[in-house]
């Protein structure tokens, strides 16, 4: 009885000792029938990661019941279970799927009357002194252009503080028209990726996205995108996702609409 005792127990350890051992594989991910470059997979049973080269070739260990995720910007998530068929393929690939939005809610304005007259086909009348016919309806009049006007009986105004003045108002104005445009453009990046890529890909939690992407700005990223350089900007985001202080409270550019 010993032997076959002995020979369950081998039998059992040989078994237990296959299934822990994982296997590297070859994948290659698609989408459209072309490679994906930079597409990311992670092992969930084993928290290993691996990304596609530039001919959308990867490589991670695995094992039979193994779950891989697949994930790429502005593609679908997908989860594949390992196989004995997919560990005996000399290569296993699979094929990506575009994301769905979902369109913004449209509301229907209350009807109008039936003697309601578009100002765009039919512009209300002009009235005026012209279409008065007033006196003096084409007099015009002159225009003063001068700075300030000085007498002898006034106070004198200082012309140097009111230029300052003008030119600090000036200054401010473009300051302001220089934050605005940052401003815009920065929601213009928010609104180009997902949520599932800032939250999923790059673990920024959703009240820090809008921190986050001003935290970016000193890295350009508006010029890049600007020159509509993607490839640029999703590379400072992956950077800078890995040193952005999630729970530090910033003052940003870019406001939550």
């Amino acid at each position: 009885m010993r032997n076959p005792i002995l020979f369950c127990c081998l039998f059992l350890c040989t078994v237990v000792y296959s299934q822990e051992k994982r296997k590297v594989i070859t994948g290659k991910v698609f989408f459209n029938d072309e490679a994906i470059t930079d597409a990311h997979i992670i092992n969930k049973n084993s928290n290993q990661g691996a990304s596609t080269n530039d001919f959308g070739l990867f490589e991670i260990p695995v094992k039979i019941g193994d779950v891989l995720t697949f994930s790429h910007i502005n593609l679908k998530k997908e989860e594949v279970t390992i196989t004995q068929e997919i560990l005996d393929q000399e290569i296993f690939v699979i094929t990506l799927k575009g994301k769905t939005y979902e369109l913004e809610e449209i509301v229907l304005e209350k009807p109008k009357s039936i003697f309601y007259v578009d100002p765009e086909i039919m512009p209300p009348p002009t009235v005026n002194a012209k279409t008065l016919n007033l006196p003096y309806a084409n007099t015009i009049a002159k225009k003063d252009t001068r700075i300030a006007k000085l007498t002898l009986t006034s106070a004198s105004v200082s012309l140097d503080n009111l230029i300052n003045s003008l030119n600090g108002n000036l200054r401010r104005e473009r300051e302001l028209k220089k934050i605005k445009l940052e401003d815009k453009a920065l929601s213009k990046i928010r609104k180009h990726f997902t949520d599932d890529f800032f939250i999923t890909d790059l673990n920024i939690k959703p009240e820090n996205i809008n921190p986050f992407l001003n935290y970016c700005y000193k890295k350009n990223i508006i010029n890049y995108y600007n020159k509509e350089d993607n490839l640029a900007v999703t590379r400072i985001l992956m950077q800078e996702s890995r040193t952005f202080p999630q729970n530090k409270t910033e003052i940003t550019l870019l406001e939550e609409k």
